[in-house]
């Protein structure tokens, strides 16, 4: 054999032997997804972002410092033109926020919000086709209403990162008997399970919000418990509760995890202790050839109110943990 040749095939023999010894390192894809409770920018809330302070409800929260790709919350309240008024005179559990408040979501940085729940028809229909033209205006993205029924079990999807999201909300509530049917996501599991089993294998990651459950409960209501059961055996990877107004513990099922209620965000409720102490939840999504998972990474307490913030009360952070940790089944960091 020719030298020279003979040399070059030892060349490309070391490089290829070489190439196939070196393991490859599987690509990751991470997503950080942050979630808070209910957001009620009606009441006195709305009257201040009337008066022109759009950036109200989020003046004392620094949405930064959770290093959010999707950052999520519960809108508890339509965003409607009501000349003003931000709650009904007679009844103070009927309310919305004005259009401005879709503003201030945006201008917080938050990504996401659910609109089903008990307070998405407190001022009928023509409020919630308002409220969602002016979230679309806004860029928020929403999940749980629709314009049409055939609509309300599509999920949301959002791909970041490289990891692709569906995500559900539903309710199993409502102010008013009728007319809302149409435009609002009720938690009918039939419905919902089956539009969970249509698009996992189109996407990486399934979320679902729920509302329901009884308010001011110590522990998670039976249907919520079951409910959230059935979730984590379709394959939901993250179930986020919402109504109860007061935290519970964050529990895993197999690969899913299951935070029963988030409580109060930015809704002032001053009669009971946990109505104004919570947390939102930061879970990392990590996509790999293997395939996706979820991992909690911490909670974030907060103390709620019209201008909820960061609970800084060494004492009240320890309470909070406790009671936290006493409802969960994982160890929360």
């Amino acid at each position: 054999m020719n030298t020279r040749v003979f040399f070059w095939l030892n060349i490309f023999m070391l490089q290829f032997l070489g190439a196939q010894n070196i393991p490859e390192t599987p690509a990751v894809s991470q997503v950080v997804f942050v979630a808070y409770g209910d957001v009620n920018l009606g009441r006195k809330v709305g009257q201040q972002i009337l008066r022109g302070d759009i950036d109200y409800p989020f003046k004392k929260i620094n949405f930064a410092d959770d290093s959010a790709d999707i950052l999520f919350v519960n809108l508890e309240s339509q965003l409607s033109n009501q000349h003003g008024e931000t709650q009904h005179p007679k009844n103070n559990l009927i309310f919305t926020g004005p259009l401005e408040g879709a503003a201030a979501l945006k201008n917080a940085g938050i990504k996401i919000v659910s609109t089903a729940n008990n307070h998405m028809f407190d001022y009928g229909k023509k409020a919630l086709l308002e409220t969602m033209a002016n979230l679309d205006s806004a860029g928020i993205l929403y999940i749980g209403t629709a314009h049409q029924r055939k609509d309300l079990y599509h999920p949301l999807i959002v791909e970041e990162n490289n990891i692709k999201f569906a995500i559900f909300a539903v309710t199993d509530l409502m102010n008013f008997e009728r007319g809302w049917q149409e435009n609002v996501a009720f938690c009918d599991t039939t419905l919902l399970f089956a539009a969970i089993d249509s698009v996992r294998s189109f996407v990486d990651a399934i979320i679902v919000s729920y509302h329901g459950g009884g308010e001011y409960l110590d522990t998670p209501a039976y249907r919520t418990r079951k409910i959230a059961e059935k979730c984590a055996a379709h394959g939901v990877m993250l179930f986020l509760g919402h109504h109860p107004h007061v935290s519970y513990g964050i529990n895993k099922i197999q690969e899913s995890y299951i935070v029963a209620s988030l409580g109060n965000f930015v809704f002032y409720q001053p009669q009971k202790y946990w109505t104004q102490r919570a947390y939102g939840v930061k879970f990392i999504f990590e996509k790999t050839i293997e395939g996706t998972a979820v991992h909690f990474e911490k909670i974030l307490p907060i103390t709620a109110s019209f201008q909820p913030k960061r609970m800084s009360d060494s004492t009240e952070i320890r309470k909070l943990f406790i009671r936290t940790q006493n409802l969960s089944n994982i160890l929360i960091q």
